[in-house]
């Protein structure tokens, strides 16, 4: 009998030896919270493992998550490279080391007739971690600088591809791929119940729930099912704490980032069919709200819970000397492709750059879009 896709996946991981969970900078709540509840999940597997996520900035809404503080910022020590010294009498403390000339120097010290250079040999085939598990990530590209700067990382290595975007590019050796979930959540609660449901406890319960409030808006999107309610339910039953949650989530914004909200809704601007949203926030609007571009990170999501019927929203910023655009599509439109000539970083629905021109012509071509 062949093997489920959770299964498979369970078997890859049982294989690895050191795992790394990534996502990309323009990452979701639901997807930190994942990232620690699989996390927790490969420790129970006695896996050890990273999760890092180059040039994420952490919402300080979600610090109150246990082993947040594992996340990583900066990608370090991908490649492994092995010194093999072949020779029955040298053992560890026959080594010495030292820095010098901006040169690290290794020294065998030994008093066998026999040890020679050919006893030595050095091998780079190998990597610190054996396993790639990626969470919501579209296509590898999404991962910017990271992909790029450790290509030959990312094609020798297995992917494990964890998603709910139809979007995805179904890049992995294994991909757990379900457009009908909610978030990445459920999907890993799901995994957990196919496999072995008693190894859910409180800390991953809360995890996971608070990924699904977080992407769900407390389970106010219309595409919520019967389903991601009942998830919900067992999470809450294994111990989740939904009163910490919602306290972090929704009741400790700052003062400063709901002013910042207010001023940004205060410019809020549609076309005639109210498909395209856009509101514009200068340096002046930052000084006066003592807020900077991370406070960004609500605003879309507040655009579009004004107005269900946008399809791109799009905030116009200021920073320095330079002007930024921000957009996001509701139908999973690559922007990318439409917006080339500015050079866009992030993934197909949710990009940024900056720009010299009139912003009318970015506007133009958000309206070509929904044609």
């Amino acid at each position: 009998m062949s093997l489920t896709q959770q299964q498979q996946l369970y078997e890859t991981i049982q294989k690895s030896q050191y795992p790394l969970i990534t996502f990309h900078k323009e990452a979701t709540g639901d997807v930190v919270a994942s990232s620690l509840a699989l996390g927790r999940l490969l420790k129970k597997w006695n896996r050890s493992c990273d999760i890092i996520a180059p040039q994420y900035e952490l919402p300080d809404n979600f610090k109150f998550l246990e082993g947040v503080e594992k996340i990583k910022r900066q990608s370090t020590n991908l490649k492994r490279v092995t010194i093999s010294l072949d020779h029955p009498a040298i053992r560890s403390h026959h080594l010495e080391h030292e820095e010098r000339d901006n040169q690290l120097h290794i020294h065998i010290n030994s008093d066998q007739a026999d040890f020679t250079k050919e006893n030595i040999k050095i091998s780079e085939t190998s990597y610190k971690h054996d396993l790639i598990i990626t969470l919501n990530t579209p296509d590898l590209s999404s991962l910017e600088k990271f992909y790029e700067d450790n290509t030959e990382f990312f094609f020798n290595v297995p992917i494990i591809n964890i998603d709910y975007s139809p979007e995805n590019e179904h890049y992995g050796h294994i991909n757990l791929i379900n457009i009908t979930a909610t978030s990445v959540s459920e999907i890993l609660y799901d995994l957990i119940d196919s496999l072995d449901p008693s190894l859910m406890d409180e800390q991953m319960a809360t995890h996971l729930l608070t990924g699904m409030i977080e992407r769900t808006k407390s389970f106010k999107i219309p595409t919520i099912t019967p389903k991601s309610l009942n998830i919900a339910s067992q999470l809450m039953a294994a111990g989740a704490e939904r009163d910490s949650i919602i306290k972090n989530l929704y009741q400790t914004r700052s003062v400063n980032t709901l002013r910042l909200w207010g001023k940004t809704l205060l410019k809020l601007e549609t076309d005639v069919r109210q498909k395209i949203a856009w509101t514009e926030i200068t340096e002046q609007d930052f000084f006066d709200t003592r807020t900077d571009e991370k406070d960004l990170s609500g605003v879309l999501e507040e655009l579009i819970s004004n107005i269900p019927t946008v399809e791109l929203s799009i905030i116009f910023f200021q920073k320095g000397n330079q002007t930024y655009s921000i957009i996001k599509s509701e139908k999973g439109v690559d922007l990318r492709n439409y917006f080339s000539i500015y050079n866009p970083q992030g993934q197909k629905t949710l990009i940024k750059f900056p720009f010299n021109t009139n912003k009318q012509s970015i506007l133009e071509t958000a309206a070509q879009i929904i044609l």
